[in-house]
Order: structure tokens, then sequence, then C-alpha cells
């Protein structure tokens, strides 16, 4: 699971997603750069999880989905294969 990459390819930046997110202490927006970072290097909670979802625009799901599902691994060479669909 990678939220940062996900926080990313959704074009936000920290800094972004801090100014947006519910502050608990103060009860309005806005958290510190470093907050989201201990959020994100610690064990989110499915509140701060979902919180970052519909702030970035995306479901909890693939926020923590373990990647690219277009690649699958070949089970006999172990080679990265990238499935196209049409």
């Amino acid at each position: 699971m990678d939220i940062r990459a996900v926080i990313k390819r959704q074009g936000w930046t920290l800094e972004r997603l801090a100014e947006e997110m519910y502050n608990s202490k103060t009860g309005a927006k806005g958290v510190s750069q470093a907050s989201v970072s201990q959020i994100l290097n610690g064990n989110p909670t499915l509140d701060k999880l979902k919180e970052i979802a519909s702030i970035i625009g995306v479901s909890v799901s693939e926020l923590v989905g373990d990647g690219d599902r277009t690649m699958i691994r070949c089970p006999k060479c172990g080679e990265l294969i990238k499935i196209e669909v049409k």
C-alpha cells in the first residue's frame, strides 16, 4: 500500500492535503504537514483513511490497494506482464 503514490497520482501534495484535513483539536480545517506524515508513516485509522480518500477523490480500497491491477506476475518465470483490456 503506497498511499503517498496515490496522493501524488491524484495531483495532491502532502502540504495541500494537510490544509484540507480536519483538525480535531481546533475543530477546523488544517493540520500540519508533519501530522500528515505521521499518519502515513504510522498505522492510519479507518476514519483517517476515509478522510484522505474523500479529500483526494478516490475510494478507500483504491487508497490502500495493492498497486497496479493491470500487471500480473507470470507463474512460470516470475516476469511482470502488463494486461491491456480492449
